[in-house]
This record gives C-alpha cells, sequence and structure tokens, in this order.
C-alpha cells in the first residue's frame, strides 16, 4: 500500500496529535476549565473520546452551549500561560518536516485548533519556514471532519496541485474523514489498538506508527532525487 504512493506534491499536516505532543496538556487544559464550572476532572481515558473533536461541537458537549465563550476563555488563558513548557514536538516530526524541505514538498497544517495558537507554537518550535499555509478553527465553513478546512489550506497554497497527489497527515477519524471526502492521500500516524478501527473504516493510503516511520519512508524520495 505505502511503497505505491508517488511522491506529494505537497503535504498537509493535522497539528495536536500528529506533529505536537498535545494530549496530556490538552487534558490538563480542560480540567483546568471544568474546574473552574465546578466540574469533575477528566481521566485520561475520558478525555481520549474526545480529543480532536471539532472545536465548537466539543465545548458544547463539555460545558453547554450558555458556557462555551467563558469556557473558551478560560481554557485559552490556560494554554497561553502554560503552552510554551507544557507542549513538545513529537518525537521525530522535526526531522520529517526537515526531509520535506530538502524535497522541495510544499507543506501545510490544517486543525481544528485556533490558527493564533498554532502560529505561537509554530513560532516557538522555529518551524516558520516549514509551512506556507496553516488552517485553524473556525477559519473555513467548517471544521474537520468536513472538507472545507483542507480545501481553503490547498486555495492559500496558491499552487496547481493534483488531489491524488496531496497528502493528510493525521491521527484521527476525523483527519481521515476530510481528506477522503475531499480526494486527497490520507497517511495515519498512530500506535495502538485504535489505528485497526480506523484502518477497517476509512480508505487509508498509508499507516505508519510515529514520526520516525514517516520519514524513513520519505527517505526514498531523496534517494530518488540523488539518482537523477
Amino acid at each position: 500500500m505505502a511503497e505505491s504512493l508517488e511522491r506529494p506534491e505537497a503535504v498537509f499536516f493535522d497539528w495536536d496529535g500528529t506533529l505536537v505532543d498535545s494530549f496530556a496538556f490538552l487534558h490538563g487544559a480542560h480540567n483546568y476549565t471544568r474546574a473552574q464550572f465546578g466540574i469533575a476532572p477528566f481521566s485520561l481515558e475520558d478525555f481520549g473520546r474526545y480529543f480532536g473533536q471539532p472545536r465548537e461541537k466539543l465545548y458544547i458537549q463539555l460545558y453547554g452551549a450558555e458556557n462555551v465563550e467563558a469556557a473558551k476563555g478560560h481554557f485559552e488563558a490556560y494554554v497561553m500561560e502554560h503552552h510554551k513548557e507544557g507542549l513538545q514536538p513529537m518525537s521525530g516530526a522535526q526531522v520529517v518536516l526537515e526531509v520535506l524541505n530538502r524535497l522541495g514538498v510544499p507543506c501545510g497544517v490544517v486543525t481544528n485548533k485556533k490558527k493564533d495558537l498554532v502560529l505561537r507554537e509554530i513560532e516557538n518550535y522555529g518551524w516558520d519556514n516549514f509551512f506556507i499555509s496553516v488552517v485553524g478553527a473556525g477559519e473555513a465553513e467548517s471544521d474537520k471532519p468536513s472538507p472545507a478546512p483542507l480545501q481553503l489550506a490547498i486555495e492559500r497554497m496558491g499552487l496547481p496541485l493534483n488531489l491524488d497527489k496531496t497528502w493528510l497527515v493525521g491521527d484521527t477519524d476525523n483527519d481521515l474523514a476530510c481528506a477522503n471526502a475531499l480526494g486527497c492521500k490520507t497517511i495515519l500516524i498512530l500506535d495502538g489498538g485504535e489505528a485497526a478501527n480506523l484502518l477497517e473504516n476509512y480508505e487509508v493510503h498509508m499507516h505508519q506508527k510515529n514520526c520516525q516511520e514517516l520519514r524513513e519512508f520519505l527517505l526514498q524520495y531523496d534517494l530518488e532525487a540523488l539518482k537523477k
């Protein structure tokens, strides 16, 4: 399956859980927010069922429609205060981006996280030169799993891309559904039992357990370039 993939014309990445190890941090941020409303904290397992869901839907489910704006305020205050020390790139994420940069493959980000937060994190990691298109929560007509944010990210890139040579790399059902709906290649980066369920229910063109494995796969394109 993976071996037959042509070199991509562009690669778009999900953010949290794909390039950034944010699960524990976001778990803490939501537990802080829940405490402001006197709601019992999440266990890690309970939070996992909500991880990666569209932002507007998530806040209604967790805090009720009447508390959405207040909850966002508490959550964002926590994130802004703690994100520099609380968030770290996934192991191997930087080398994946470096390989794609060396290959001249343009990259972007398609996330259900607010764009201003993502841009701050990109700057913090020194990744400014890796991405030419970033689409965050609420920028398109709807968030992932809709294909709208990926379509917008492609338009912002401003290149004549073939969708079947455009990759979306992610770790959740929202990422796979988004790319499947638009006709792009789906690259699943996920270890553990949940991967089997996603592989069964979505069209997945490549599955790797982590960024290090994705890097190893991408190196074949590096070798092809050297042979020319």
